[in-house]
């Protein structure tokens, strides 16, 4: 071999690990079709049962604005339905922020788990992950069937059907949405940001 060819096979050698090392990391697919997520679990009773959870594309969602789909798709999120759902649900639009803002929350799931995300105005790159758990926590089903879905829901609660709440009626403070979490039929947290700090107004009058 001479060394030009000799020079040239060395060099193949040494630039390889360099190519491999700097090449650009190959994006995961982004769902773009409704899928469902099945498998088995036990009920609160300790029985087995089967569980089906819808879950949704983003293109489900034809209002959320561009980045805040961008950010959701980043993630590799389709938006679980709960078992209840007669319409695209779990993704909403409120002033979560402040009065006036606009502001998205969504919950995402994702290999698995499932993310409750909320979007400020202005600060779309940085969702909030409020929380999370595995997608079959909570489950539910309609009276009379077998088959379990998810149970997790979340709605707008609007600064006067808060002020208009007995827990929260001397809460003049309160003037702006809030997130309704819910285990649906069972339990719900009311989040409220407020001075840099989620409120639960479940377990305050918000007054202070």
């Amino acid at each position: 071999m001479n060394s030009v060819a000799a020079a040239g096979l060395l060099a193949g050698f040494l630039m390889a690990p360099g190519q491999v090392g700097n090449s650009p990391p190959v994006p995961l697919p982004v769902p773009s079709a409704e899928r469902i997520e099945s498998g088995k679990a036990l009920s609160a009773s300790g029985e087995a049962i089967t569980y089906r959870i819808r879950l949704l594309p983003l293109a489900s969602f034809p209002n959320l604005p561009a980045p805040v789909a961008a950010e959701l798709s980043h993630r590799q999120c389709v938006i679980p339905q709960s078992f209840e759902a007669k319409q695209p649900e779990n993704v909403i639009h409120g002033a979560f922020h402040a009065a006036g803002s606009s502001d998205w929350a969504a919950l995402c799931s994702s290999a698995g788990t499932t993310t409750l995300y909320v979007f400020f105005d202005g600060q779309v790159g940085s969702p909030i992950a409020l929380r999370n758990q595995p997608d079959s926590a909570w489950l539910g089903s309609e009276p009379g069937s077998t088959v379990f879905g998810s149970s997790w829901g979340i709605a707008v609660r609007s600064s006067a059907e808060l002020r208009a709440s007995p827990q929260l009626r001397r809460a003049a403070t309160i003037d702006h949405d809030a997130i309704d979490d819910a285990r649906l039929e069972r339990s719900e947290v009311i989040h409220y940001y407020k001075a840099g700090k989620w409120l639960d107004l479940n377990g305050s009058d918000g007054s202070d």
